[in-house]
């Protein structure tokens, strides 16, 4: 597993330094002593370990109640002002978006067939500079180049002097 950084080995050497620090601890303490302070740090590891659980139980269920929309849900996409320079598209499902030249579309893009359910697009204001398209089922969709969209619809593009 990695991690940004790749500083796992940090962990490791804290882990054993911490840990032959505790162990020169109750050496040096006594049985009757060490026993008292392994009580106590028994209990801030268990308050330690319930955070964690706690925590990582609760990231695990954002996670699986905020994945994939249900088959056959219904969708609402709404833009509301902005200005916008890019292609965009508001759509369901969408599958095989290509940009570049135009290539064919595969036999399993043309026979797949669609899911129940609905989709509302809707665009209240707001300045688009560039191709808007809006679907249920948008599959082997193809947008132009950067640059491209725009000469195709005959805007031109304006220079500030």
């Amino acid at each position: 597993m990695t991690v940004r950084g790749g500083k796992w080995w940090l962990v490791g050497v804290a882990g054993g330094v911490i840990s032959a620090g505790i162990g020169v601890l109750f050496l040096r303490a006594g049985l009757e002593d060490a026993d008292r302070w392994a009580g106590v740090f028994g209990a801030f590891l268990n308050l330690a370990g319930l955070g964690v659980a706690i925590y990582s139980a609760l990231w695990t269920r954002r996670a699986v109640t905020g994945s994939a929309p249900s088959i056959g849900g219904e969708v609402t996409n709404t833009i509301r002002g902005g200005r916008l320079a890019g292609p965009v598209v508001q759509a369901r499902d969408v599958e095989q978006v290509n940009t570049g030249p135009a290539a064919a579309p595969d036999a399993a893009t043309r026979t797949a067939s669609a899911e129940p359910g609905s989709v509302s697009n809707r665009i209240e204001g707001g300045q688009f500079h560039n191709l808007v398209i809006q679907g249920r089922d948008v599959r082997g969709l193809h947008l132009p180049a950067a640059g491209q969209a725009g000469e195709r619809l005959g805007t031109r593009k304006r220079s500030r002097c």
